[in-house]
């Protein structure tokens, strides 16, 4: 989001309040203006006269208690999306109002900055894609009203049908074999299969809606037609149902529309979804079954120690929260891409590693992240999962070790390309043919104190320097570890060209 965002907050107790100021302030990644008010009616008076992004609403206020609070604020301005607070024992309650419109809930023991950022991102590019959605089924309403390709008009009481404009394109028809057609066998011609569906839907709606205020009623319906050549297409059928006086109905109009094509696209684009959810589950089962592993790992280090330091458990589930991140992070990417078996992993490491720097609180020091990662570098899950995780390890060890007293420095990340036995970043502009080699190399340093000397990659007591070993190996890479000047990691590895 460019723009900044104007956030509502209804709360009344000061330390919430100022809670969900400090969370925002440590966590958001956006430009914003946060108004707080403590009451139901000073709010509701605010939103007449400002215009805000969102609102996060506490339902329990002076002048207005539960699923009322957010009824009354709903009513001001319904496009306005809202983000209700509760309590423990008020989930219900949250429940209630994402049913009545609120777009999320939160439950204020329980959420963080990481949470609060995005339920807030998430709920107005959601409400803000819901109105779309709205203005769209609106204009495609009007458009296949007055642009349907073949018309007719159906008189119930003369059980008559009367076609105009593409009736041959549309049905294989001419105009003169379908003039006196009657409903019968139009009724014959809709695949047997949906036939009761379209007389329910179109014809006995029509017998049933009429009162004495109304004098018409709308239907869309989607069914399968036979042609005069034995096809069957997919019709749109959209009309409208007409009534005499205070009478039943005697008359339908509409349109029919061929949409054949369309039903085939989303066919294939429903398989190609399903087999991408298949694919994305099969991964999500594998990478749960390395947490658990990992976790494993983590309590058995905890329990081989004779004396529990509390801050070392501490730093230990830390460590194993980001590992859990770095893999939620890849999911996430593929979700947004809409590819289930790929990654752009450079704009991965740059949501990993400011994640990284936001758990470490690194901002307050002088230590700083410089990235130099190819553009477009696409690397499939069994790439991406171990380098991942990789960079995870060694990015949290060189901000956890490498400046003490939080001293100046520099963490880097680079990924290269071979080109020429050696091993350079493609720039854009290349031509087609270059940087095509399928061979990388991995390096993490930092400037800081420098590793100890009595750690070595091959007989490490640490669990992260193990996981990076076996990380490598899982990746058929070579692993160098340079002290020269402070630490330097370097992992060579190559990947299979798809296909």
């Amino acid at each position: 989001m460019n723009k900044k965002v104007e956030i509502l907050l209804f709360e009344d107790n000061p330390g919430d309040a100022n809670l969900i100021k400090e969370l925002l302030e440590d966590f958001a990644d956006f430009t914003f203006e946060l108004e707080n008010i403590e009451t139901l009616n000073e709010g509701l008076n605010l939103l007449k006269e400002r215009p805000f992004d969102v609102i996060l609403s506490d339902l329990g206020l002076p002048d207005s208690d539960g699923i009322d609070t957010f009824l009354d604020i709903h009513a001001v301005n319904p496009r306005i999306p809202i983000i209700i607070l509760t309590g423990m024992n008020d989930e219900k309650t949250g429940i209630d109002a994402v049913k009545e419109g609120a777009q999320d809930y939160l439950v204020k023991a329980q959420v963080d900055g990481r949470l609060l950022n995005r339920s807030i991102q998430y709920s107005i590019e959601r409400k803000r894609a819901e109105e779309e959605r709205q203005k769209s089924e609106e204009r495609y309403r009007i458009v296949t009203e007055q642009t349907g390709q073949l018309i007719y008009e159906y008189d119930i009481e003369e059980n008559q049908i009367y076609w105009a404009g593409a009736i041959e394109k549309v049905t294989g028809y001419t105009q003169k074999e379908l003039l006196n057609i009657g409903v019968d066998l139009w009724i014959n011609n809709v695949h047997p299969d949906d036939r009761r569906k379209v007389w329910n839907q179109k014809i006995a709606d029509c017998a049933r809606y009429i009162t004495n205020t109304e004098n018409k009623k709308d239907f869309q319906i989607e069914y399968r037609f036979k042609r005069k050549d034995e096809n069957y297409i997919y019709i749109e059928d959209h009309g409208v149902c007409l009534q005499k006086g205070n009478y039943l109905v005697n008359k339908v109009l509409g349109t029919m529309k061929d949409i054949t094509e369309r039903k085939k696209a989303e066919n294939v684009l429903k398989k190609i979804e399903d087999a991408r959810k298949k694919e994305i589950h099969h991964r999500i089962k594998n990478n749960l079954q390395v947490i658990s592993s990992l976790l494993d790992l983590q309590a058995e280090k905890i329990a081989g120690s004779e004396v529990y330091n509390t801050s070392k458990v501490l730093a230990a589930f830390r460590d194993s929260q980001n590992r859990v991140i770095s893999m939620a992070l890849i999911h996430e990417e593929l979700y947004g891409s809409r590819e289930a078996s790929t990654l752009d992993f450079a704009v991965y490491l740059h949501k990993l590693t400011e994640d990284l720097f936001r758990c470490y609180n690194v901002g307050a020091s002088g230590a700083h992240m410089l990235l130099e990662i190819e553009e477009k570098t696409f690397f499939d899950m069994d790439t991406a999962v171990p380098l991942g995780m990789i960079v995870n390890e060694l990015v949290s060890n060189s901000l956890k070790h490498a400046f003490p007293e939080k001293k100046a420095g520099e963490v880097q990340v680079k990924l290269c390309r071979e080109r020429n036995g050696e091993y350079e970043s493609c720039r854009i502009g290349s031509q087609d043919g270059e940087c095509k080699s399928n061979s990388y190399i991995l390096t993490v340093s930092d400037n800081g104190v420098g590793i100890p000397e009595n750690v070595n990659l091959e007989d490490s007591d640490t669990l992260g320097i193990q996981l990076v070993t076996i990380l490598a190996d899982q990746l058929e890479g070579k692993l160098e570890l340079n002290r020269d000047y402070g630490t330097e990691f370097c992992i060579k590895f190559a990947i299979e060209e798809k296909q």
